[in-house]
């Protein structure tokens, strides 16, 4: 029970950091469209495990 709570807890923490770091790439001027994939990719992988 708890090492499974504690792995939904730690995926929701990744969904929550992937989505923060891939909406703030998109302030500057550059974008750094790898690091936007690889953010947007490890949320969605994130999000699949977890529901």
């Amino acid at each position: 029970m708890l090492p499974s709570m504690l792995i939904q807890i730690a995926l929701i923490v990744i969904v929550g950091r992937s989505v923060y770091r891939f909406i703030t790439l998109f302030r500057p001027i550059r974008k750094d469209w790898i690091e936007l994939a690889f953010h947007a990719s490890v949320a969605l992988v994130a999000l699949s495990f977890l529901l």
